[in-house]
């Protein structure tokens, strides 16, 4: 998980939508809800102001692949979708009941333009998640499945409240029964 408080707080977001006249869209998500699908186009930002989300991807058998774990106060888009109009490859799913805020491209520049200093704090949130799923990406490669499984229930014990064990196998990169197996053993 990872948070745009840092650099960007729904109290933030709010005041601009009004002092700029933003017209920021609100959607609310009922538990259990894909509300993006592969192959529908990604036309926002969603600021997630509470609830928990789930974000994954089908493999080439079709067995879904978790990808990322949202929560409040972050916000999450299918990138080759909204930043390059690529064909969107992503499944965003509600574990919960989510409120969200959608910011489009045109609402995100037009915020630029009047606080400059917010592209620098956009650019700067998107090098630290860049790190942040480098360095995940690199641990299926340099640490053990209870390794991962250890740090995430350190960083992230959230996850292990809101989303299905099979979820959590997935993000891991194990199956669910090494994931029993790691639970069991300790």
């Amino acid at each position: 998980m990872f948070s745009s408080k840092p650099y960007l707080d729904l109290d933030k977001l709010l005041k601009w939508n009004l002092e700029f006249d933003l017209k920021l869209t609100q959607k609310a998500v009922q538990k259990g809800e894909i509300f993006l699908k592969e192959g529908q186009p990604c036309h926002h930002l969603y600021y997630i102001q509470q609830g928990f989300i789930r974000v994954y991807y089908l493999d080439l058998a079709g067995k879904e692949i978790t990808h990322w774990f949202c929560g409040q106060d972050s916000i999450i888009t299918s990138p080759f979708s909204y930043v390059r109009g690529e064909r969107n490859i992503l499944f965003f799913e509600a574990l919960e009941g989510t409120e969200l805020t959608l910011i489009s491209a045109q609402q995100i520049n037009s915020l630029i333009q009047h606080v400059p200093a917010l592209g620098t704090g956009l650019r700067e949130m998107n090098a630290e998640f860049a790190m942040v799923l480098s360095r995940r990406i690199m641990s299926i490669h340099t640490e053990t499945a209870e390794e991962r499984y250890l740090h995430l229930m350190e960083e992230h014990p959230l996850i292990f409240q809101k989303a299905k064990l099979s979820h959590i196998a997935s993000f891991l990169g194990i199956t669910q029964q090494s994931l029993s197996r790691i639970r069991k053993n300790l």
